[in-house]
């Protein structure tokens, strides 16, 4: 096997087990035989390993000698540690943004504006929360500081985890769009605190909704095709 397959094979399983975890398909718990996910898979061990060790960098596995990996649980106080580093790192990125915007930006970032509302205006929210990413990121990115996005790319990963798990949870899509309006318009006004003021709103009414979804029924999982059966 050629480096480039190597490669692809290696991207095709951390994908296709990521999209699993974060379904809800591979239940927090579950332990991901290697054997059967690399006959599932229809690779060697080799490109499973790689996919599980990615997996275990973004925090969605955890692999422990002889024993595996094993899909990490998720809780309340995890998932409200992941949004308060957020609002550490994305103050400090929104605020380069407002320092380093330039045309150039701005329209990448009013282009996943209006992808995220008529994404939402068709009821295809997929699309719409991928719009939304590309949104924050088009900001994220002018910062220049390649460790706060790669950071912060992974905490979006985890938080994802989060957002997918708890189906019920969905902002009213004109108030979303709208919040991220307000943050466009304050970094292309200059106003760094208005900026990051907007960006902590709409972080913390994600977070408040999230706690409340789990804490109205914190033992509540969607329906799972474990990895394992647990017992």
């Amino acid at each position: 096997m050629n480096e480039g397959t190597h490669g692809t094979s290696v991207d095709r399983v951390h994908g296709a087990l990521r999209e699993n975890i974060l379904s809800g398909t591979y239940a927090p718990g579950s332990r991901l035989i290697l054997s059967r996910l690399a006959q599932e898979h229809d690779v060697s061990f080799i490109p499973v390993r790689e996919a599980l060790q990615r997996l275990e960098a973004e925090r969605m596995v955890a692999i422990e000698p002889n024993r595996g990996a094993t899909v990490t649980g998720i809780s309340i106080e995890d998932m409200r540690d992941i949004y308060e580093t957020r609002l550490v790192l994305e103050d400090h990125a929104i605020r380069a943004a407002v320092a380093g915007n330039s045309p150039t930006e701005m329209r990448r970032s009013e282009s996943a504006l209006r992808s995220m509302r008529s994404h939402f205006r068709d009821g295809d929210d997929p699309a719409a929360y991928a719009a939304h990413q590309d949104f924050h990121f088009s900001l994220y990115e002018v910062s220049g500081s390649t460790w706060t996005v790669h950071l912060l790319r992974q905490l979006w990963a985890s938080a994802e985890r989060y957002v997918r798990l708890a189906a019920g949870v969905r902002p009213d899509p004109a108030l979303f769009v709208a919040e991220h309006e307000e943050i466009l318009a304050a970094v292309k006004e200059g106003d760094a605190d208005a900026a990051a003021a907007r960006l902590a709103d709409n972080l913390r009414t994600t977070e408040t909704l999230l706690a409340a979804t789990y804490r109205s029924d914190p033992d509540e999982a969607p329906p799972t095709a474990a990895a394992e059966p647990r017992g």
